[in-house]
């Protein structure tokens, strides 16, 4: 890969500089700023030869695992800081590396699915490049290098058999379920933390202590709705409104099942514009959680539901955020509480320095896919800074805040995963978050 020095210019006081490893034909193709069609450069085409003493397991990467020396010499601790709280934490080098595998689809012709997947990456390695200041004020010098999966299995262990992955710190990627499951593996061989991205899923094939989902799954959405549920509903009834349709088919489903799990009173019902409530309210007060995405959704259940408006809490996804010409005042009456995984909605310090700095630099409005390299960038080398590689030891439960996303890591089937999720309602006609 062909990669240049971070020029960036040293901050005042500070004797630590960061080297940031990107694709040089990024900045002479002018790719810093959104455009159509993405040209990336090319990884360089390194095959390595397995050496006799590593073997082959059925992913095609070597199971060579990490040089464990280290363990064997006696363990001095210091007391860092980090978020607010004190840690005890081994001490620790301050020099990391940090591999990003992505599907940038650097090849001169791609499909247009292919195309749409590269546009997405653009915009979260512009992401990644925002966090680059706030990174430099870190501690620690962090080599961070970019690789193309081309969303392709061979390209990806011809990617992890390259030298320098023996000395990667942590690896950011790649994208696709099966891709990640190799790459796991390979981790997991060599004691290497590994955040994944995009993909979410709720088994790898054993069990994994350096797996982390980034993303949460709609398994640990309907954890965390249903630990709002609990909390501020107790002893209401949960009236789930199914349209069999891409929201129900992810969040709906999982809900259900945990719902089942959890022994959670609820009654699910199907979607139609002529719901008798009246059959499914009852006397008591009732959590109505619509999984309709669509503004015809939206308004028969508001117009349904106003009547018994002092009795019903009424739920649905933050698509319901994007429609006009809608009656404020309605929404308020029935609580109307909006779903979401993007708490950037509700503009905080760090989402608005974001914001303002990606109009500055690429003339547009940053998309999600923004904020997901800019929070997880900066999240994996704030980890490093402060704990190093025994950082998986420390953050388990601990919720770490972003510009649009929270990081809560729970060890949940054989990995870790991020049980987050946003609740945002309506008071005075201004959108609010509900704790």
């Amino acid at each position: 890969m062909i990669s240049v020095q971070n020029h960036l210019r040293r901050l005042s006081g500070s004797n630590i500089d960061l080297f940031l490893l990107v694709p040089i034909l990024l900045i002479s193709c002018g790719a810093f700023r959104k455009t159509p069609t993405v040209e990336w450069p090319k990884d360089d085409e390194i095959v390595i030869e397995g050496k006799e003493e590593k073997t082959e397991t059925s992913t095609g990467v070597e199971s060579k695992p990490k040089n464990d020396s280290k363990k064997a010499k006696k363990q001095k601790y210091e007391i860092i800081n980090f978020k607010g709280e004190d840690f005890q934490v081994p001490i620790h080098d301050h020099s990391f590396n940090i591999a990003v595998i992505l599907p940038f689809h650097s090849d001169a012709s791609n499909s247009s699915r292919d195309s749409r997947r590269a546009n997405l990456m653009l915009e979260y390695y512009q992401g990644m490049l925002l966090a680059v200041p706030s990174i430099e004020k870190l501690q620690s010098t962090f080599n961070i290098k970019y690789y193309d999966s081309d969303n392709d299995t061979a390209k990806l262990r011809q990617i992890l058999r390259m030298p320098e992955f023996e000395n990667v710190d942590l690896i950011l990627g790649p994208t696709d379920e099966g891709q990640v499951k190799i790459a796991a593996y390979f981790a997991r061989q060599r004691k290497i933390p590994l955040l994944s991205p995009i993909s979410t899923m709720e088994e790898v094939w054993s069990n994994n202590p350096y797996l982390f989902f980034a993303n949460p799954s709609e398994r640990m959405q309907a954890k965390q709705f249903l630990k709002y549920f609990n909390r501020e509903h107790k002893d209401e009834k949960l009236l789930i409104v199914r349209d069999g349709k891409g929201f129900d088919k992810t969040f709906g489903a999982a809900l259900v099942q945990e719902c089942i799990e959890q022994n959670i009173n609820f009654e699910k019902i199907a979607y139609s514009g002529r719901i008798k409530w009246n059959n499914h309210l009852g006397t008591d007060k009732t959590v109505v959680l619509h999984t309709g995405t669509s503004k015809t959704s939206m308004t028969y259940a508001v117009t349904g539901l106003l009547s018994k408006a002092d009795k019903v809490t009424l739920i649905g996804g933050d698509e319901w955020l994007n429609f006009s010409s809608v009656d404020y005042s309605q929404l308020e009456k029935l609580n109307v509480t909006y779903l979401s995984v993007n708490k950037a909605q509700i503009p905080n310090k760090m989402a608005q320095d974001l914001y303002s700095s990606y109009i500055t630099i690429y003339n547009g409005v940053p998309s999600w896919f923004v904020y997901k390299g800019y929070d997880q960038l900066l999240l994996s080398c704030e980890l490093l800074d402060a704990f190093g590689s025994y950082f998986p030891l420390f953050i388990e439960g601990k919720s770490i805040s972003y510009a649009n996303s929270d990081f809560n890591f729970q060890k949940f089937g054989n990995c870790f995963q991020n049980e987050y999720l946003e609740l945002f309602k309506l008071q005075e006609r201004e959108l609010i978050r509900v704790d």
